[in-house]
């Protein structure tokens, strides 16, 4: 008999879930399939019914008959979002309420070293005693002159606590873009799962028709058929277990960005190869410098630091003495006005209680500085582990792509071809089969583990995407009350029910 055609493994431009070669994710369809079994239907597809007025719920009162806008599922119409590993960080940081709760707080502690540089305001004394003819005591303005150094020692507590709150700033704003990072490559190797597992479903199931008519034929034994026929229900199942994880990744990472759960999302990565494989890994000795100086914890951990020392450096200032111009009416009489000007030089007294409070703040702060050095060890064990996990991710997805995967298609392509020529059983299509799958997917696990890798490490280096700092500094240039308030005000709207 003739030679029937092999199925082939080429990509096709869209799988049965909507996803194109690209990794794009389309509106969702269902599949096409040369099966018995019924199509599968990603989640979504189908409208939602949320009931009727005539159909209570369990405590009697009717169901909405349409669910709310901030409940849908899909949104009519929503075009894809494009995405870089950069770009998810910088949208996902932008359109959070905490780092909007991280800048509002950026902004009062300026304000706090506005207010703590400006001179005290003077004090104005108004007391009037009335007598026969006149009053006594009516006026008394002083202005104290700080020449002691108590508006420099608070000046110093005021800066303190902005590096601490910009340093807190700084840890949040890492967080974010490492936990932005880390979601949009899992819906990136989701994404890249769903296209294999439709691409093996197709082709398994082109592999069942085939033995099914070869089978009908008399060409080949009937349990060959019943093969096919498992194993193209497994890769079905395989496929629809791929489309929920790839659902489930989409609707976290569109969480962040204030859209509808399964609203298409389309990734795009530097290289088809995990970010930390196409990027070299910096000296060690280098990443650690670039840690140390731009993890936020360490930064915090310095402000908690000279925040006792500002404050001893107060308590010393206010024991010393000080000058303050005054503006004195003793007395006015319809004749008579006693009035003048003077200087009052204050002369503190201290029975211990200053003194206490000036070595309670020293201790406080060797006691920070000791955990300055226990974060900079711990930034530092952070930077090398990380840095070992990147180089050990990026040589094993090496060999996967060096050879394995390329010598399991391989092996797969011959059995194929000899199958289609009639001199190999189904079981050996089969096997070659199932070892270029698990190749394949031992090999988009070692691309999720670059990824985690690539992500931990620029985690532990304190590494933020340019353009966010950028975005960042328009906003903290720009009106407050104009731009944070908006965005605060439409993501209430959107978390709201």
């Amino acid at each position: 008999m003739p030679a029937e055609p092999a199925p082939s493994y080429a990509p096709s431009n869209t799988t049965p879930n909507g996803m194109g070669a690209a990794g794009g994710v389309s509106a969702p369809g269902p599949a096409a399939s040369s099966g018995p079994v019924s199509p599968q239907v990603p989640i979504g597809s189908q409208p939602v019914t949320f009931g009727s007025p005539s159909a209570p719920n369990a405590f009697g009162q009717p169901l909405p008959a349409a669910p709310p806008a901030s409940l849908q599922v899909v949104t009519p119409g929503a075009l894809p979002l494009f995405l870089t590993p950069d770009s998810a960080a910088v949208l996902a940081a932008r359109r959070s309420l905490g780092s909007l709760a991280a800048l509002r707080d950026v902004f009062a502690a300026r304000a706090g070293v506005k207010s703590a540089a400006a001179l005290s305001p003077p004090v104005f004394t108004i007391g009037p005693a009335l007598q026969t003819g006149g009053t006594t005591d009516g006026f008394l303005f002083e202005q104290p002159l700080e020449l002691n150094g108590t508006r420099g020692a608070r000046t110093r507590i005021a800066r303190a606590q902005l590096r601490l709150t910009e340093a807190q700033a700084l840890t949040e704003l890492q967080t974010l873009v490492y936990v932005a990072r880390t979601d949009f490559y899992i819906l990136a190797r989701a994404q890249e799962q769903l296209r294999l597992a439709s691409e093996l479903r197709r082709v398994t199931e082109q592999f069942d028709a085939l033995a099914r008519k070869q089978v009908a034929l008399g060409a080949r034994p009937g349990i060959e058929a019943r093969q096919t026929a498992i194993e193209a229900a497994r890769a079905r199942v395989a496929e629809a277990q791929a489309a929920g994880e790839e659902q489930a990744a989409r609707a976290l990472l569109n969480a962040y960005f204030g859209r509808a759960p399964l609203d298409p999302i389309t990734v795009f990565l530097p290289d088809d190869s995990a970010a930390g494989a196409v990027r070299p890994v910096p000296n060690l000795e280098a990443a650690q410098r670039q840690a140390l100086a731009a993890r936020g914890e360490i930064a915090a951990a310095e402000a908690v630091r000279d925040l006792p020392l500002a404050r001893a450096s107060l308590a010393r200032a206010q024991g010393r003495p000080d000058l303050a111009p005054e503006f004195r009416i003793a007395q006015i009489t319809p004749t008579y006005m006693d009035a003048g000007l003077g200087v009052v030089i204050t002369v503190p007294l201290d029975y211990g209680t200053r003194r206490n409070l000036i070595r309670q703040e020293d201790r406080t702060a060797d006691a920070d500085e000791d955990r300055i050095v226990g974060t900079q060890a711990q930034v530092r064990a952070e930077t090398v582990q990380a840095a070992s996990r990147l180089t050990e991710a990026r040589a094993a997805l090496a060999e996967y792509d060096a050879g394995i995967v390329a010598d399991a298609r391989a092996v797969l392509d011959s059995t194929r071809a000899g199958f289609a020529a009639g001199g190999l059983s189904i079981i050996e299509v089969l096997n070659a089969e199932r070892t270029f799958r698990l190749v394949t997917n031992e090999r988009l696990g070692a691309l999720a583990s670059a990824d985690q890798a690539a992500a931990d490490f620029d985690r532990a280096v304190g590494a933020v995407p340019p353009a966010l700092l950028s975005a960042l500094a328009h906003d903290m240039t720009g009106d407050i009350s104009k731009v944070t308030r908006k965005e605060a005000a439409k993501q209430k709207e959107t978390a709201s029910p």
